[in-house]
């Protein structure tokens, strides 16, 4: 029995690593939208550290009820001790940050085919609007495709037209609004 639970805590902590620290949030499932995506990372967070820290107790428990142990089950023991060690800092201190800061899902927008992620708002350094392309495909899943990205600017909205994604947005220097436009051309989601 304590065999059983060693191999599932070992699996709850090598699969929950390497979705945090090798491939995108959610397994890089991109369903629905990017901010959705986003959101439901957000609350997985807190799932895997849970996950994480319970699987992280059973494997103690396993291993200390277990009077022989090789070189072999010491060094995979030592192995997942600190892939759970490195997840429960990093997935804690994200838990705070999240805390602390809230979600960043209103920092998504999206028109149409057009999607913008503002990154960085008031936080250390430069913030910017990362534009890119979005076609949802069958069963919801989605592909994108990055056009541009740009500095901040203030009050910023953005729309297509004739293959253009025209940028509006108020310019401090000129004290008016300005507009940026970026070609489209080759994006679309027809084949």
């Amino acid at each position: 029995m304590t065999l059983s639970r060693y191999h599932l805590a070992a699996l709850i902590i090598t699969v929950t690593f390497i979705d945090s620290m090798f491939i995108p949030p959610v397994f890089g499932i991109q369903w629905h939208s990017q901010k959705f995506t986003y959101e439901l990372s957000t609350y997985l967070v807190w799932i895997k550290q849970i996950l994480v820290s319970i699987a992280t107790y059973v494997l103690i428990k396993s291993i200390s009820k277990t009077s022989k142990h090789t070189v072999q089950a010491k060094l995979v023991s030592l192995l997942l001790f600190i892939m759970a060690g490195l997840q429960i800092v990093a997935l804690g201190l994200t838990c705070i940050w999240y805390a602390i800061v809230g979600s960043q899902a209103q920092f998504y927008q999206q028109q149409e085919n057009i999607v913008a992620y503002t990154s960085d708002v008031g936080a250390f350094g430069s913030a910017y609007h990362h534009f890119g392309y979005q076609c949802v495909g069958e069963y919801g899943f989605y592909t994108y495709m990055p056009i541009a990205t740009i500095d901040w600017l203030r009050d910023m909205s953005f729309y297509e037209k004739n293959n253009q994604l025209i940028i509006s947005y108020y310019d401090f220097k000129t004290k008016n609004q300005q507009v940026k436009q970026i070609d489209l051309h080759g994006l679309s989601c027809n084949g």
